[in-house]
């Protein structure tokens, strides 16, 4: 209470003379501190706020879902409290903002209720990415927040297919996006327009309903750990400086198209060898290498370090 009642003074008008201000101040110190009781000090963490977001106070709960999972809440109190709204920070799927606010009815411990409330209904959105992370190899880098809605997982060495589940509705057909060599994801495309009807949302599990659209087996992560990840990852990273294309968008990844070879570069990486052996290549000992003579505007060619077949860049 003594920390609120030192923020209030900092923030208020009490050394001026507006007695009407100091009223004001007076009655919005009480009312927050009844709201505060209300909820129960041992809920809430107090903080000062930046000036720059207009709020002079910021209260801090956090809720522990069924999962075992732990969220942070951030209600912002505005300067004008209570007669403008409090502002929510959260990390979650969805928006979650307070939506009407009267300053004489509304409480503080509604929007906590309601925070628990949209925790409670997406245990199942949560739950279905669970199943995801135990029962294929995930590729998205560790710890993964709470808000998203994606995931990468690993269909082979050389193609990977990022994930989008509906928050509100889990078990429907998810947003699909094939990365990899464009001969490979090709017919991951066509397998996904034949068969898209077959989508099952009475089916719990997404894997197998994935492996039924998709007609294909995805690798198991047998033994669900982080060791096992990182070994995975591994066989989806740049040829060149051996850090991963995964997290890099399909128009940076090139790909050696060669069957059975299939390597990836990063595109920097990839240009950046070709001007560097250009000038050697008359000694370079892994193929001649043909460049444009407008390589920064246009296209580059060169050979794959792995299969040697002619790499064409764009």
């Amino acid at each position: 209470m003594d920390s609120l009642l030192s923020i209030f003074a900092a923030n208020s008008s009490l050394n001026t003379a507006n007695s009407t201000q100091f009223v004001h101040d007076t009655q919005a110190f009480l009312l927050l501190l009844s709201h505060i009781e209300e909820i129960g000090w041992s809920s809430i963490h107090l903080s000062t706020s930046s000036s720059s977001n207009g709020s002079i106070l910021t209260l801090h709960h956090t809720y522990i879902d069924l999962g075992d999972r732990s969220h942070d809440l951030y209600i912002d109190i505005p300067q004008r409290w209570p007669n403008e709204r409090p502002r929510c920070r959260t990390n979650l799927p969805v928006d979650f903002i307070v939506e009407t606010w009267c300053p004489k009815t509304s409480r503080l411990i509604e929007i906590l209720s309601n925070f628990h409330s949209t925790i409670d209904s997406l245990q199942t959105f949560w739950a279905q990415l669970n199943e995801l992370e135990r029962d294929a190899i995930v590729l998205d880098e560790k710890p993964i927040s709470y808000s998203s809605t994606t995931r990468r997982l690993k269909i082979n060495d050389n193609v990977h297919v990022q994930i989008q589940l509906d928050p509100y509705n889990p078990s429907a057909f998810p947003s699909l996006i094939f990365h990899g060599p464009s001969m490979l994801i090709r017919s991951f495309d066509e397998h996904l327009e034949e068969n898209r009807h077959h989508w099952n949302e009475a089916h719990s599990n997404i894997i197998l309903n994935l492996e039924h659209v998709l007609d294909i087996t995805f690798p198991t992560n047998l033994f669900f750990k982080s060791k096992s990840q990182t070994v995975d990852e591994q066989q989806q990273e740049c040829s060149i400086c051996y850090e991963s294309t995964v997290d890099q968008q399909n128009s940076s990844i090139i790909y050696c198209e060669t069957i059975n070879c299939y390597k990836q570069y990063h595109e920097k990486c990839w240009t950046s060898w070709l001007r560097k052996k250009v000038p050697q290549r008359n000694t370079c000992n892994v193929l001649d290498i043909v460049v444009d003579e407008r390589i920064n505007t246009t296209t580059a060619s060169g050979p794959c370090l792995f299969c040697k077949k002619n790499i064409i860049v764009n």
